[in-house]
């Protein structure tokens, strides 16, 4: 009722005025800022992030998609600007530090996106010698010692020009970033570049409706892969640069920016901004009155309007079954209903955590593989009305030695059927590739079922699910010689036959290596 209150108040105000001699543009304008003053009155104020910011700027605040992580940049050490990081410990925002060497050096590095799973930093970087114009956009992996030795992106993403603002998506795949390059729309626009096997792709405009004549920068893809905000200067809004959000639909076309209003926009200039998986907060940084330097790092709480999708979070560590030792494993995240890929990422290096920002509404094939050891799956369903949830798994992965036993969990097949169903293909070609890459291993597929109907009659559909399984294997290049299929009905239950959970853990396709 409140914005309604001032269109309804100006547009009296404008027809009283035509009737009087006296009418002035800024007795207008003093109106409109009488209302807009009266607007931010009634709202929630941003929070200024006390304990990181100083009395130099501090901008471009990069949360880490489980909230617990804060990167920004900040020229406090000499008027160089660099970036720092500050850990959420008991309820608040530590001290920052520096991020340090290699990627902090004597030359100015703006502003950076990281990956979901916190192992890749994609950043600004100014006046480097093997830089293609003034700014470039730089890569760099987590490594045992710490962060790698940057990388130029190449000429595919950079450019003569100045290229920096960049936003990762959650798959990894999607790399958005502000360019001033030749062939825009106007000065500074939102550009992409996809990964590929070969590395990025050719940087292209993403178009009409974010792009215009005047500057758009800082682009931020949420984890749910489908909501932009963005700072424009050309959309109309309340000061030089306001923050505005678009979707995009299921054919790739972006929705007309919507204005995130106040309290995040004012007369100054806002920008550079970050959201959670969660979705609850936005961080941003600002140089409007009251802070304590130049920029400020600003939070507010995120209206449910100005929201992106609900996704999922899952996090947890892969081990070593027998010594508990963390691994270096890589995780394949696909869609069940169709098997595509979403994402493979890999764990950290040096603890074997992962972190994976599922969007709500799909149901997920998660797979672990490590070379020497048996793969491990999961299924996960995540539907929208539950809202945001952090699942937590944690995977202890076999060793291919003779007598281990290890389940193929996303294998499906029909009610009372030993027909395999479509969805279970990427977890048997997975079977076929470490039975392909472990040319010695030797296994016995066991069929196991639940108590419901006659023993007998189990321990037959066992064997035919088992069979299937094998006849699959066979199919796709697996020599008959080194496999054996063998149902086990009932005998061997993992879980009681009381519940429906009991029962779904009883039911289960397991490989037993015989040789190794």
């Amino acid at each position: 009722m409140k914005i309604f209150a001032i269109g309804f108040i100006i547009v009296l105000s404008i027809t009283s005025f035509a009737d009087t001699a006296d009418t002035t543009d800024t007795a207008i304008e003093e109106l409109v800022e009488e209302a807009r003053a009266d607007l931010l009155a009634d709202m929630v104020a941003p929070t200024n992030l006390t304990m990181v910011n100083s009395i130099y700027s501090d901008f471009a605040p990069y949360v880490s998609a489980d909230g617990q992580r804060l990167y920004f940049s900040s020229n406090r050490r000499n008027g160089i600007e660099d970036f720092y990081v500050s850990e959420f410990q008991s309820n608040r925002w530590q001290t920052p530090t520096p991020l340090g060497a290699p990627i902090n050096t004597d030359a100015n590095e703006g502003s950076m996106a990281v990956s979901v799973d916190g192992n890749t930093i994609i950043f600004t970087a100014c006046g480097r010698k093997d830089a293609y114009g003034t700014c470039d956009l730089y890569i760099s992996e987590r490594v045992a010692e710490g962060w790698s030795e940057p990388r130029n992106l190449g000429r595919n993403v950079n450019s003569r020009g100045w290229d920096g603002h960049p936003s990762l998506s959650a798959d990894g795949k999607t790399l958005f970033f502000s360019s001033d390059r030749f062939g825009g729309f106007g000065g500074r626009d939102i550009w992409l570049s996809r990964k590929t096997d070969r590395g990025w792709s050719r940087a292209e405009n993403i178009g009409f409706p974010i792009n215009n004549a005047r500057d758009q920068a800082s682009p931020f893809i949420h984890p749910d892969g489908v909501t932009l905000y963005f700072s424009s200067a050309g959309h109309g809004g309340l000061g030089m640069l306001d923050v505005f959000k678009s979707e995009m639909d299921s054919l790739g076309r972006w929705s007309e920016p919507l204005n995130l209003g106040p309290p995040v926009n004012t007369p100054d200039s806002d920008y550079f901004f970050s959201i959670p998986a969660k979705g609850d907060l936005i961080f941003f940084s600002s140089d409007r009155a009251g802070g304590y330097g130049g920029f400020d790092i600003y939070y507010l709480p995120l209206s449910e309007a100005l929201r992106p999708k609900v996704v999922a979070t899952l996090s947890g560590s892969v081990s070593d079954k027998e010594t508990g030792l963390p691994l270096s494993a890589e995780i394949t995240v696909e869609r069940i209903a169709t098997g595509e890929v979403l994402a493979s990422p890999r764990t950290n290096p040096e603890t074997g955590e992962f972190f994976i920002v599922l969007p709500a509404g799909e149901t997920y094939g998660i797979s672990v593989s490590a070379e020497g050891y048996a793969f491990s799956s999961e299924r996960y369903d995540i539907p929208v009305e539950e809202g945001y949830q952090e699942l937590k798994m944690d995977f202890k992965l076999s060793r291919l030695v003779a007598g281990e036993t290890f389940e193929i969990r996303n294998i499906f097949f029909d009610f009372d059927s030993d027909s395999i169903r479509s969805e279970s293909i990427p977890e048997l070609n997975r079977a076929v590739k470490l039975l392909e890459d472990n040319p010695s291993l030797q296994i016995e597929i066991r069929g196991h079922t639940d108590a419901i109907g006659a023993e007998e009659y189990n321990i037959d559909l066992s064997h035919r699910r088992a069979f299937n399984v094998l006849k699959y294997l066979v199919e796709n290049g697996i020599e008959v010689r080194r496999l054996a299929a063998k149902g086990y009905g009932t005998s061997e239950p993992i879980g009681d036959n009381i519940t429906e959970e009991g029962r779904r853990l009883n039911r289960r396709t397991e490989f037993h290596i015989i040789e190794d």
